[in-house]
Formats: C-alpha cells, sequence, structure tokens
C-alpha cells in the first residue's frame, strides 16, 4: 500500500515528495473532492494525507470516508 497526499501548501508537498509520498496541491474544493474522488479508485492507497485546509474544505466527504471505509486511512497534518 502506498502513501497519498493532499496538500494546500506547496513546501509541505515538496517535504513530503522528499520522503517518497506522492502529493498534489490543490486550493479549490471542487477540485479537491475530485482528487479525492480519483484517490478512493485506487486500491493500492492505504493512507491519504491532507491539510488542514484541505480537510475543512472537504470536511463532510473526508469525515464519510473515516466512517465508511477501512481504506484509505486520513490523516489530517
Amino acid at each position: 500500500m502506498i502513501i497519498y497526499s493532499i496538500l494546500d501548501d506547496i513546501d509541505s508537498a515538496v517535504g513530503l515528495k522528499l520522503a517518497g509520498i506522492s502529493s498534489i496541491v490543490l486550493n479549490e474544493k471542487e477540485k479537491i473532492d475530485n482528487k479525492i474522488d480519483e484517490v478512493l479508485k485506487q486500491e493500492n492507497i492505504g493512507i491519504l494525507v491532507v491539510s488542514k485546509q484541505v480537510y475543512e474544505q472537504s470536511k463532510q466527504k473526508i469525515e464519510e470516508i473515516k466512517e465508511k471505509r477501512k481504506t484509505p486511512l486520513v490523516v489530517v497534518i
């Protein structure tokens, strides 16, 4: 299983990429929701890391994932 991150800050994304974690920087709710849907379709993603800002923008969708799915594990940083 792999780790994927959706962040709002380029510096954090670069840091995670240096650690070997795939990252994308998004700031618009619609794009964030679309990327989350795309991530959920990939069965090899075990952990989804999101920034606090991304979490706040897509709180309902992320909480639904936490409640109804075993994977991916969602971590807010």
